[in-house]
């Protein structure tokens, strides 16, 4: 009796050693995970996408106890819909901000500080060579709240064939009616005038609207869009002749099509993707996507034209503020990926496999031979363009929703026939109601 009695204690301790043994092997390779929301899917075909799968997939590889788990959003909604699960208490880990609702998002105290989680620790010469317009942005109540990926800047994106077949330098066109006249022999007809290629693709949708180029007519004039207060300062003689300019390129020029007033932004991409477009208003975050889809060595970017003798115009910059949810219950966690998404291998990866602008100078300075290649020119030039000529939206009061009211600014011209200061006037006071000035 007393031998089976020991027995049975022998083999409970062995069982109670055994199931401490396999806790202990189960708590080693526990994971945290962690949600992103951003506009790319990781399964996705696009470089960037391919870019951020790559990121993802080393970083896991050097944190196995970390998984991050992206949640793929419709980029236009993602922002208002962040800010919303912000107050269910039910956001992501790590979110991506479109750059005109920033403010809100600063305001609202949904992104958390970056100066104790990581920023701290990085060496001086870090931090300094990132101290440009987009950290300004990030910058709130002394903390550093965000890190800006996909540097974006707008301008017109171009098929080099098509300009060359037509006898076009890209680099002559710092003049709008060079510009018009470029455009008018890049539109093809035929004998019954039905056009096959428009020389100019614009966006006039409220759908996924993009910065238009009458923005940068009116930034070169007047050097901002919005007055100190957050007012819209559109309804004056320069918005009015720049608006007349853009719409007289679908009504009086003919280089821009009628359709326009229906396009999104995405339906420029596709136009332009199927042949349709040899300009266009566009990002050059899309750029790499566009040459996956008509030729590396076809397509290329250049700076907005001048005005009053200027050989080019500011642009819009943009891009995605990404910032960690100051109440995630994974905090470090997820700003463990953020740092690694923000350094220097990730940095290369954007560059080399995304097609991106990088987030450092130094990035840009140990890859020569890289941006040396015809085909990554683009970079170099919205690089530059971005120091010579961007402008980026304010953060002290929200901007969001000005690109939809400018773009029904221009329906009211095209087929409403209104005046253009008539649209602009209407325009402004949608956009400061919306806004509450």
């Amino acid at each position: 009796m007393k031998r089976t009695i020991r027995l049975i204690r022998r083999l409970a301790a062995a069982s109670l050693l055994a199931a401490s043994v396999q806790l202990g092997a189960l708590s080693a390779h526990a994971e945290t995970t962690v949600r992103m929301w951003t506009f790319l899917n990781p399964d996705g075909k696009s470089p960037r996408e391919l870019a951020l799968k790559e990121i993802i997939s080393r970083f896991e590889a050097a944190n196995p106890e970390i998984r991050v788990v992206v949640e793929p959003q419709v980029w236009d909604q993602m922002t208002p819909k962040f800010l919303a699960a912000n107050g269910a208490g039910n956001a992501p880990d790590i979110i991506w901000v479109v750059t005109d609702l920033l403010g809100e998002a600063l305001a609202s105290g949904s992104l958390a500080d970056l100066n104790p989680l990581f920023l701290n620790n990085w060496p001086k010469e870090a931090v300094d060579e990132r101290k440009d317009g987009y950290w300004e942005r990030c910058a709130w109540e002394g903390g550093v709240h965000c890190l800006f990926h996909s540097r974006n800047y707008y301008g017109v994106i171009y098929r080099k064939d098509f300009l060359a077949e037509a006898g076009i330098d890209p680099d002559t066109l710092t003049d709008w009616p060079t510009f018009i006249d470029a455009a008018k022999k890049l539109t093809v007809r035929d004998a019954s005038g039905n056009v096959s290629r428009w020389g100019f693709g614009q966006q006039f949708s409220e759908d996924r609207a993009d910065a238009q180029m009458m923005s940068s007519i009116i930034l070169s004039r007047q050097g901002d869009l919005f007055h100190e207060d957050g007012r819209a300062k559109w309804a004056n003689p320069i918005g009015a002749e720049a608006l007349r300019l853009q719409c007289d390129m679908v009504t009086k020029h003919e280089i821009t099509p009628p359709q326009a007033v229906t396009w999104s932004a995405e339906d420029l991409y596709e136009q332009f993707a199927a042949g349709r477009l040899a300009m266009f208003t566009g990002a050059v975050v899309r750029v790499s996507t566009m040459q996956a889809k008509v030729g590396k060595d076809n397509v290329g970017f250049m700076v907005w034209p001048g005005v009053d003798g200027k050989p080019h115009s500011p642009a819009v910059m943009a891009g995605w503020a990404v910032g960690v949810w100051s109440k995630s219950k994974h905090v470090d966690e997820a700003a463990r990926f953020l740092e690694y998404m923000a350094g220097p291998e990730a940095d290369r990866l954007w560059v080399e496999v995304g097609g991106q602008i990088p987030a450092s100078g130094s990035v840009m300075k140990e890859m020569p031979d890289f941006f040396a290649q015809p085909s990554n020119q683009y970079i170099v030039k919205a690089a530059e363009g971005i120091a010579d000529y961007g402008w980026i939206s304010p953060v002290k009061f929200s901007v969001g929703g000005y690109r939809q009211v400018l773009n029904k600014a221009a329906q009211n011209v095209i087929t409403g026939g209104m005046e253009p200061m008539a649209a602009l006037e209407e325009a402004e006071k949608r956009f400061n109601q919306q806004n509450r000035r």
